[in-house]
């Protein structure tokens, strides 16, 4: 029994200095809650010494928020910049529903409260909101970073650095390699997810931001490592005491896999705000996730259905999803695929959860600890943005005579821009009673999409999330020579892309 109360106690102060541990900071970084033009909530990183500081703002992706780009924001404090890390309409605290111009004109509003900005860093789609504030909105930073992003600035924009990982799945980084007009830097190691915590593309960023302003740039930081080792063991400390404490009081082992699960949760939440995760839980969807979680465990376990066999499924759906990726390109199979690969890990630490849960109790008790950790992370590390909502066109497709459709045919080439990033080369076919767009954008695979005429210029193509509207530009002989591209589809309300027929048609 002594033995028992000494190993609770141990976790206990092993459990608090993880927890002290995951909220380190880079010494002389002080970050504070601000709030920027047209009510954007934003973490202020603030570097020690006396100023004038250079300035950085930073846009996170999509699904995130302005949490997630704490280690830039804090590397580059300690090189001596005023960081900004923004949270875009319809994410984190922001009270602005998701609209692409919409995030670019807040951006924009914010870099010209706090500007000059010396340098920019937007995370995948906070590099394509970052990109259309530069190319449509007149935003101008001294030096752009696209990280897992590939947006175009147009003629007059900065100079443009992509930041990448080897195993990039939106961009590959044989893609980003194909534009002249930016440098790369890949590492070795990370992929889409990992980008925003890789220590190559960290440092890389640091580099070239000092780079700009002319600062030599200090050692690599080394808080978020404590950080991860804190987060690790607040974790693997939170499931010692929970389980030493059905150990002592034996009216609480049967209740051993609730004990270890909460534990557990309420150690991700105190220590992921570290790791640039919303600490805030979401207890909606969160508590209806559980139950759903739980109770496909017990049909599995009634079926004697390996755990392990979970994990293997969602392996094979990652593959799926990258494939579907590769075949398609559309919005839809990234967003699967993103998804997918984000639900690994904590898959991975669930199966870890439930076979300590279970290892002196049953299956059930295990089941039980993990429903509650998969209920709670995956929600947490992944929340879909708020968006205005918006009726759905009706669409009829209108009956067009055979010889204004052949008017359409032809070679198109897109003028690259923050939806089309490099040459995008359109084939318009007909057949039958309407037509067929295919886009083969360099290093990317074919977009095909059936489009059905609602007048003699506009086609529309129902494609599921991603809706598009086509519209032919004609001449006086009645020939399309250019067309637009709307895509409409996740409430972003992207601009419009335009195609322009080559001049061998």
């Amino acid at each position: 029994m002594t033995g028992n109360w000494i190993f609770a106690g141990v976790a206990t102060v092993c459990f608090i200095t993880g927890v002290v541990l995951s909220h380190r900071i880079e010494p002389g970084v002080r970050v504070e809650k601000v709030t920027l033009a047209r009510d954007t909530p934003a973490l202020k990183f603030i570097p020690a010494g006396a100023g004038p500081h250079p300035v950085a703002l930073l846009a996170h992706g999509y699904a995130s928020s302005k949490e997630a780009m704490f280690r830039y924001g804090e590397a580059l404090a300690a090189a001596g910049f005023v960081c900004y890390s923004v949270d875009q309409p319809g994410h984190g605290a922001s009270p602005r529903p998701l609209n692409a111009m919409d995030a670019a004109q807040t951006l924009e509003a914010g870099a010209r409260q706090v500007g000059p900005v010396d340098v920019f860093l937007g995370w995948s789609m906070g590099g394509f909101m970052g990109g259309v504030a530069v190319r449509d909105v007149n935003m101008k930073p001294g030096l752009f970073i696209a990280l897992g992003a590939m947006p175009v600035l147009g003629d007059h924009g900065p100079p443009l650095l992509f930041l990448a990982g080897r195993f990039e799945e939106a961009f590959p980084p044989a893609l980003l390699k194909t534009r002249k007009d930016a440098r790369v830097v890949i590492s070795p190691w990370s992929d889409h997810f990992l980008e925003g915590f890789d220590p190559v593309l960290v440092n890389a960023a640091v580099k070239a931001a000092c780079d700009q302003v002319h600062r030599t740039p200090p050692a690599s930081p080394t808080a978020w490592l404590w950080r991860l080792m804190g987060v690790a063991l607040a974790m693997v400390a939170a499931g010692a005491l929970a389980s030493g404490l059905t150990d002592l009081f034996s009216r609480l082992a049967r209740y051993r896999g609730l004990f270890i699960g909460v534990f557990i949760a309420v150690a991700f939440f105190l220590t992921i705000g570290g790791l640039g995760f919303e600490t805030i839980p979401h207890w909606r969807m969160q508590v209806i996730a559980m139950p759903v979680i739980l109770l496909i465990a017990i049909v599995a376990g009634r079926f004697r259905v390996p755990r392990w066999s979970f994990l293997a499924l969602s392996l094979v759906a990652t593959v799926i999803a990258v494939c579907w990726f590769r075949a398609s390109g559309s919005r839809p199979s990234l967003i699967f695929m993103a998804s997918t690969i984000a639900l690994m890990p904590t898959l991975m630490g669930g199966m870890v959860i439930a076979w300590f849960a279970s290892r002196r109790g049953s299956r059930l008790q295990g089941d039980i600890a993990m429903a509650i950790f998969l209920g709670c992370a995956p929600v947490q590390l992944l929340q879909r943005p708020r968006t205005s909502p918006q009726a759905p066109k009706p669409r009829t497709a209108f009956k067009l005579d055979a010889k204004l459709l052949d008017a359409c045919v032809g070679e198109f080439e897109i003028v690259p821009d923050n939806v089309f990033g490099v040459g995008t080369k359109v084939t318009i076919r007909r057949k039958g009673d309407h037509l067929v767009w295919e886009a083969i954008e360099e290093g990317a695979p074919r977009d095909i999409l059936e489009l059905y005429p609602e007048s003699e210029t506009n086609f529309f193509h129902n494609g599921g999330l991603m809706p598009r509207t086509v519209t032919f530009i004609k001449n006086d002989k009645g020939e399309a020579t250019t067309v637009f591209h709307h895509l409409e589809g996740l409430g972003l309300g992207l601009p419009d892309s335009e195609a322009r027929r080559l001049k061998s048609e």
